[in-house]
């Protein structure tokens, strides 16, 4: 039997996102998510342990962060794997090489053919347009509203911010007939005014990432989310893990285990159980999943593709002295 300890702790607290109140030293509400994972870590014994969180948290917390769970932090940006830039730390005990580019560019997991209802009035959106151009001197093809990430060839972060509005999510120029917005010579007119431009001359709405295409940047099937609205589709994927990204580390331990091999997992702050179907998907035919999640949607998403898992509730439950998992 092989014990994994799978998980993060949410960076609610701590990223660069949260402009007011965000925690910069480890203690206060952020520390306390992460203190249960530690407490996992002392209480379950994993042969192997996975930790994820974001690279924006601060030099201190990370750095307690490696001395709590004994090991250095490693940074992995997603676009190694896909179509979007997203850079995590992660802690693990045992040595993985930086996964190769695979070159994925976002025209790679587009969507084609659909009807895309023009998002270009949204106030964020139009908000966010001349600061895009402020700072980068032309208009990006493609943008999220939220944090004006320029991404000509890769997604910007996917982010519960920046996706759970799904109607300002991270949008992109569309070329098409009739469009709401003309370019001319290197230049696009909206709202009376005109910005500078790389767009080709042409015609085209602003739409945002379907569902499906936010599947593919963090590299799980397109149907995954299939259980829940696409507003809580937006979020789950916005607050989850890169399959393709956790598969590479994994691999690094399970290389030589025997794909029947029993491995019992506990997953902390699981999501939508992206560490289920990484498992699944590396072949392992023997799995016990126990995962502790409170949000009902993203339980939803993980209990419709693996109604195996094992929900186990509030992960503060672990400081119980009586805790167990019963495998």
């Amino acid at each position: 039997m092989i014990k994994i300890l799978i998980g993060g702790s949410p960076c609610t607290f701590w990223s660069k996102a949260k402009f007011d109140g965000r925690e910069t030293e480890p203690h206060g509400i952020g520390w306390e998510l992460f203190k249960n994972y530690r407490i996992a870590k002392e209480k379950f014994k994993p042969d192997f342990f996975l930790y994820e969180n974001n690279k924006s948290i601060s030099q201190e917390i990370k750095q307690q962060i490696s001395n709590e769970l004994g090991v250095n932090l490693m940074c992995i940006n997603s676009a190694l794997v896909s179509a979007q830039k997203r850079e995590r730390i992660y802690a693990f005990n045992w040595k993985v090489e930086q996964p190769e580019d695979r070159g994925i560019l976002l025209k790679d997991i587009f969507e084609s053919g659909l009807p895309f209802e023009n998002v270009g009035e949204c106030k964020t959106i139009q908000n966010a347009i001349p600061k895009l151009v402020k700072k980068y001197g032309y208009l990006p093809e493609m943008f999220n509203a939220y944090n004006l990430a320029e991404i000509t060839y890769k997604s910007p972060t996917l982010s519960t911010g920046s996706m759970v509005t799904s109607s300002c999510a991270t949008t992109l120029f569309v070329k098409t007939e009739n469009g709401a917005y003309k370019v001319l010579d290197g230049f696009i007119e909206i709202g009376g005014n005109s910005y500078p431009t790389k767009l080709d001359d042409g015609e085209y709405i602003l739409r945002k990432l379907t569902v499906t295409e936010c599947c593919r940047l963090q590299t799980i099937p397109d149907d995954y989310c299939r259980a829940v609205s696409n507003a809580q589709a937006y979020k789950g994927l916005g607050n989850g893990w890169t399959a393709e990204v956790i598969i590479h580390i994994l691999s690094g331990a399970l290389k030589d285990i025997p794909k029947d091999e029993e491995i019992v997992v506990l997953s902390m702050y699981d999501g939508i159980g992206t560490g289920r179907y990484c498992l699944d998907k590396m072949g392992f035919t023997n799995v016990k999943y126990y995962a502790y999640e409170i949000d009902k949607y993203a339980k939803q998403i993980a209990m419709s593709n693996y109604p195996d898992i094992i929900q186990m509730g509030d992960a503060f439950d672990l400081r119980n002295p009586d805790w167990t998992i019963g495998y």
